[in-house]
């Protein structure tokens, strides 16, 4: 009984189609096609901008589209942990470079490590938020920073010499006074394009800095140019606990981290007599 009420309405509703075609003409036909396809077009172009969005802003871009420099920290590290399951564990040389006095402390234990001369050297986690403190800032020695590095992705340096190749995180004069005045600081560190970066030498220079405006995703602007590896947040707040379970969420759990030796440059072994002396090396000393 269903297969013929079915057929019956098939055949009913062609022949009242048919039926309509043969009143209307044929021109009046690719008219009213033609206005259907219009009205389809401007419905597909409206759509996104009802929602607040640009009809480009309707479909997914490349890069880091979830991703903004001002989510808390932890939240982009713990994401790329789930994209990139390979980099649970792994272990990252960094170099935090300050100002010349300026002594740097990692949380561990449920507080500060002994003061680290800047630069310090240390192995983290990919992943993990690490709290650090900055004291002996100068022009206030009585000033206090704290500063969170957020590591979300590893570089690529030859086996068994990766202490030599920290991802190099640098906070400078202008950084420190931005939050001593209560401004909240974002760098995003990024290892360059090769195909885009300039063809340019800066070894023993400041760290290459492009300011954006507030209303800029620093982190998306970082993966134009290259691959994002870390983010070093540095603002005002001090903590207001020194003990208990406020004070371990202040230090994000102190995740584990390791001090990595310096790796002295060419002056300081010739500083301290440990430079091999060969015949060219002598000239060069008498010519001095």
């Amino acid at each position: 009984m269903i297969v013929p009420v079915v057929l019956g309405l098939f055949y009913y509703r062609q022949s009242s189609v048919s039926e309509m075609l043969q009143r209307v003409s044929f021109p009046a036909l690719i008219l009213g096609w033609l206005a259907v396809i219009a009205i389809c077009i401007v419905a597909a172009v409206i759509n996104p901008a009802a929602h607040g969005q640009s009809p480009r802003a309707a479909f997914p871009t490349a890069g880091q589209p979830l991703l903004h420099d001002d989510m808390p920290p932890g939240v982009i590290g713990s994401i790329q942990l789930q994209h990139k399951p390979q980099l649970r564990g792994v272990w990252q040389a960094i170099e935090v470079r300050a100002p010349e006095g300026v002594q740097v402390n990692f949380a561990e234990a449920g507080q500060f490590a002994p003061d680290i001369a800047s630069p310090a050297r240390v192995a983290v986690l990919v992943g993990p938020v690490y709290r650090i403190r900055l004291t002996g800032i100068p022009g206030d020695q009585d000033l206090e920073l704290f500063p969170t590095i957020e590591v979300i992705d590893r570089t690529c340096p030859p086996a068994e010499r990766e202490h030599r190749f920290p991802i190099p995180i640098e906070i400078d004069e202008q950084d420190l006074a931005d939050a001593a005045r209560g401004e909240l600081v974002v760098r995003v560190v990024y290892v360059e394009d090769n195909e885009i970066a300039e063809p340019v030498s800066t070894a023993g220079l400041p760290q290459r800095v492009l300011d954006v405006r507030p209303n800029q995703n620093a982190l998306r602007t970082a993966d134009s140019l290259g691959r994002p590896v870390a983010i070093l947040r540095i603002g005002s707040r001090v903590p207001n606990v020194s003990e208990g379970q406020d004070w371990l969420q202040f230090l994000y759990g102190c995740p584990p981290w390791t001090p990595l030796k310096a790796i002295p440059n060419k002056q300081q072994l010739i500083d301290e007599g440990r430079w091999p002396i060969t015949a060219q090396s002598g000239s060069i000393s008498d010519r001095r």
